[in-house]
């Protein structure tokens, strides 16, 4: 399996054992709920019906039509309505005892509450109506921020995921991406000052920079600049609009995939890739430059080239964010990533599997939330296999 895995904390992992079970429960529940109305109107006229005839409960018929304004459609909630109305108006006289008059009151109370049931599930139906337009701009936004990646990108097989901190984005202060360009195969990931929702405007800039850089600029280094300009743009815009002057900066790693395996890389201040392959682990700990949209303070001249190396067909390269590494546990401890990846290397361990291991790992340790968002990324060279392990 390969391809983008947007996961948020709520979200299943990419491995074999989904919970079917809970979520066929949780179906069987879904289609009980709406018979709860039902339920309350046999209650309701059973108990009327078993007790004596002074003591009267037929009143309570209002709340039929109210539980189904919260249960089920409008439809369904007219229909109990009416159905509690005429029930009302059955047992009021069937039920009553000697000498006892219409209970016109009681008849307003029932007819009441099934008028406020109706507005109630209309009100209802329009907010979830609105709510589900907004949803769906919000998704487009976020695909529009974090767009979906092919499963291989200019001979690079890609896997990536996200865990954002805030409950219900799928985005947030990290980004990535690839792109297949006259320069070989580039991807970056990065982490914006800020967290969660707050940076999602500078991962935008970010993003859309470096689609355009990635295609236009031959160094490696002049796109990370391109990318650090649109920060400071963004900082700028951003006082204008009367917020606060803030100098926003991001750490990123910018990769370039060329012939035969050669691999460049470009870190702004960014955790250290791990390199995973049959022969173990080795972590590409490089001198790092300052994160973008700080370049300035350092001359060109002082700034080194970017770092190379060989990568082979069967090694997997682990590209991560510190929301990874600060995760913490109960006691306050970080999640020990090194580690953690030191005793998973598994050579027939595909890079679908090696996220979901790493992403178990990471909300199991953060007590099932994490305080920052954690953005993974896996790459390999060559093609994707069908079943979603390594290639041949």
């Amino acid at each position: 399996m390969t391809g983008p895995l947007r996961v948020n904390q709520d979200g299943a992992f990419p491995m074999s054992e989904s919970p079917v079970v809970d979520a066929g429960g949780r179906r069987a529940m879904r289609r009980l709920i709406p018979l709860l109305p039902v339920l309350l109107y046999v209650v309701i006229v059973a108990v009327d019906f078993g007790t004596p005839a002074e003591f009267r409960i037929d009143t309570m018929l209002c709340l039929v039509p109210m539980t189904a304004s919260s249960l089920t459609t409008v439809r369904l909630t007219a229909a109990y309505a009416v159905l509690a109305t005429l029930t009302f108006l059955i047992l009021d006289p069937l039920l009553a005892p000697t000498g006892y008059t219409h209970d016109w009151a009681g008849f307003v109370v029932v007819v009441l509450g099934g008028a406020i049931a109706v507005a109630t599930v209309l009100l209802r139906t329009r907010l979830q109506d609105r709510v589900s337009r907004l949803g769906n701009v919000v998704e487009h936004v976020q695909r529009a921020l974090l767009p979906p990646a092919p499963p291989v990108v200019g001979g690079v097989r890609v896997t990536c995921s996200y865990l954002a901190a805030e409950r219900d984005a799928e985005v947030g202060g990290d980004v990535y991406d690839v792109v297949a360009t006259p320069y070989g195969t580039r991807a970056f990931i990065a982490d914006v000052q800020g967290k969660g929702l707050t940076a999602v405007g500078a991962s935008a800039a970010l993003v859309g920079t470096f689609s355009e850089a990635a295609f236009t600029e031959s160094d490696l280094r002049h796109v990370g600049d391109r990318m650090g300009e649109a920060l400071e743009r963004f900082g700028r815009n951003q006082v204008l609009l009367g917020e606060p002057d803030t100098d926003w900066f991001a750490t990123a790693l910018i990769a370039r995939f060329g012939p035969e395996g050669l691999v460049e890389l470009v870190n702004h201040g960014h955790e250290a890739p791990a390199l995973i392959g049959p022969s173990g682990v080795r972590w590409i700990d490089v001198p790092p430059e300052l994160p973008l949209g700080l370049a300035g303070l350092v001359p060109a001249e002082e700034r080194g080239p970017a770092y190379r190396f060989r990568m082979a067909s069967d090694e997997l390269l682990l590209l991560y964010t510190d929301g990874t590494t600060e995760a913490r546990d109960a006691d306050g401890r970080f999640f020990p990533l090194r580690e953690w990846v030191a005793r998973h290397v598994d050579p027939s361990l595909s890079a679908a599997d090696l996220l979901g291991l790493l992403q178990r790992a990471l909300l199991t340790h953060g007590g099932g939330r994490l305080t920052d968002d954690a953005a993974l990324m896996v790459l390999g060279l060559g093609q994707a296999d069908p079943d979603g392990g390594p290639p041949e």
